[in-house]
């Protein structure tokens, strides 16, 4: 797998020589002291007695990334993307949730027409846990094909597909290949910029992505383990629609249902959510950025134990699939530094249950930028 990744970066990269125009980057670097309420997202069950406590901690958080981008001829583009990134906590009932993130992309965009393009990307994410089946320690790589086709004066078509592999370390049996599939439709509608107009824009799209997993499928009485057991196999639904306006400030929603059709018990479900955000500027150069999002799932089996990662529809994480509310505060110093703060609540309501979660981090972060 390794292998595959640095061969499509190797590919990339030679065609450096050739580009036609000068190369542009972006870089940021990220240095923060947070506090974590919940360093191992402990779920609670209502009315149980001795159940396990995760420490609150606080953590130092470093994060490094950077995007680079080259005209390689009239009719290619390359961009490339990375970003290396950690937690490591204080308290020593909380460091078996350290962990090191890694991820990279590579998309070469060739245009065919006017409006018409084909771009073959690759997308790598690795993390970097204490090995325990309870932590999402995984590796993630996709590659994929990506068609584009403008309409009218601002409608763009998209379809493509790809092929994924996906490790989750503490388990093989809960790894994964699978066929990938996707279409989005996006519209932008430009506002006058004579009269100060906001600029709106609407997307709407769906994937499927038919996992096959190395273990067998599981019933209520148990996994399997032999040889003629059936294999795990989900197939995993995404739709989304989303609007934005851009204005001197942005507002956006948008909501998105996820199907799992599984033939393992406790992997079934479906899931709706809905998101809303905004960024408004503030005196004295500070902008305010907001987020908040309702998450609730409907197990198809009356009792689940949903194992970690192989039930999720993309692999982060930051992505707990669970309701969240975020905010942050930032000032930009010199063009190039940055000072903020950032606030996030997660919680399992509205989806009803036994198991109840919460979990709250604040963070407070220096970083610095440079693009050419």
């Amino acid at each position: 797998m390794r292998l595959r990744i640095v061969a499509i970066v190797g590919f990339c990269l030679c065609g450096l020589g050739a580009r036609a125009e000068p190369v542009r980057y972006d870089w940021r670097l990220e240095d923060g002291l947070e506090y974590d309420t919940n360093p191992a997202r402990t779920e609670r069950i209502a009315g149980a007695d001795a159940q396990p406590s995760s420490p609150a901690s606080l953590l130092a958080r470093l994060v490094a990334s950077g995007s680079l981008s080259a005209q390689l001829g009239r009719r290619n583009t390359l961009a490339l993307a990375g970003a290396l990134g950690g937690k490591w906590f204080a308290d020593s009932g909380a460091r078996a949730d350290n962990v090191l993130v890694v991820q990279a992309a590579a998309t070469d965009t060739l245009r065919l027409g006017q409006r018409t393009q084909v771009a073959l990307s690759g997308a790598y994410y690795d993390v970097y846990q204490r090995r325990s089946f309870d932590l999402p320690d995984f590796r993630s790589a996709t590659p994929s094909l990506r068609f584009d086709q403008g309409f009218a004066k601002s409608v763009l078509v998209s379809l493509g597909g790809g092929y994924r592999w996906f490790t989750f370390k503490p388990d093989d049996a809960y790894g994964f290949t699978a066929p990938t599939a996707f279409f989005a439709i996006r519209h932008a509608l430009p506002g006058d910029l004579l009269t100060g107009d906001a600029d709106w824009e609407w997307s709407a799209g769906g994937s499927v992505e038919a996992r096959d997993f190395a273990g067998a499928a599981c019933t209520s009485s148990g996994c399997g383990d032999s040889a003629s057991t059936t294999r795990h196999q989900d197939r995993f639904w995404i739709a989304h629609a989303e609007w934005s306006r851009t204005g001197s400030w942005l507002l956006g929603s948008g909501a998105a249902l996820h199907v799992n059709q599984s033939n393992s018990y406790g992997e079934g479900l479906v899931r709706g959510l809905f998101h809303v955000r905004t960024v408004i500027p503030l005196p004295w150069n500070l902008s305010l950025s907001a987020r908040g999002e309702i998450v609730a799932t409907r197990y198809t089996d009356p009792l689940t134990f949903a194992q970690p990662v192989a039930g999720l529809p993309s692999a982060s994480i930051e992505d707990e699939s669970r309701s969240t509310f975020r905010i942050d505060l930032a000032r930009l110093f010199e063009g190039r530094f940055e000072l903020g703060a950032r606030y996030v609540y997660y919680t399992s309501a509205p989806s009803s249950g036994a198991l109840g979660y919460r979990r709250q981090t604040v963070l407070l972060y220096l970083a610095f930028l440079d693009e050419s």
